[in-house]
């Protein structure tokens, strides 16, 4: 059975990952609880699973504009750094359904969260969680005001079937 290697220095990005984990996942944690947990639960892996593919479209090995953790090759950390969305994406849609965002508040919204986004992407690389080859980080920001939307339309579809399946 192959399994993933385990990264051949523990450095930098690795602590970064686990403390980035351990701090967001705690603090969402004890936020009051605002939607069912098979919502909460679809959010985060929405948001896991979209950070992959847009990884393997964008730093996969045919395009490789940019690598993830230490090396173009996968490994155990790469897995692992995917759970560092999750809680980003339950944060933007808490605060989307907390203050009932319409129009140009969700339009700012939008902006702000892909800013913070941005923002974190930024400290990031500065522990070397992506190296990049072709990508510049100026593109980021474009990703992140794309993916956004998808995700607050991803848990407003999910949320009206809820809603829907609820109230038969």
């Amino acid at each position: 059975m192959n399994y993933l290697p385990l990264p051949q220095q523990f450095d930098q990005n690795e602590w970064f990952i686990i403390i980035s984990i351990i701090l967001s996942y705690t603090f969402i944690y004890f936020l009051p609880h605002r939607f069912p947990t098979s919502i909460s639960i679809l959010v985060m892996f929405f948001s896991v699973f979209v950070a992959r593919v847009v990884d393997e479209l964008l730093a996969g090995p045919k395009v490789d504009f940019y690598d993830v953790i230490d090396s173009g090759k996968y490994e155990l950390f790469d897995i692992i750094s995917y759970m560092m969305y999750a809680p980003f994406a339950y944060l933007l849609v808490y605060f989307f359904d907390k203050f009932q965002l319409r129009g140009l508040l969700l339009f700012f919204y939008i902006v702000a969260f892909s800013l913070f986004g941005w923002g974190f992407e930024w400290i990031s690389e500065h522990f070397h969680l992506f190296t990049y080859n072709e990508w510049k980080f100026s593109y980021s920001l474009a990703v992140y005001l794309i993916i956004q939307p998808i995700t607050l339309l991803f848990f407003i579809l999910i949320s009206n079937s809820h809603k829907k399946c609820i109230n038969k």
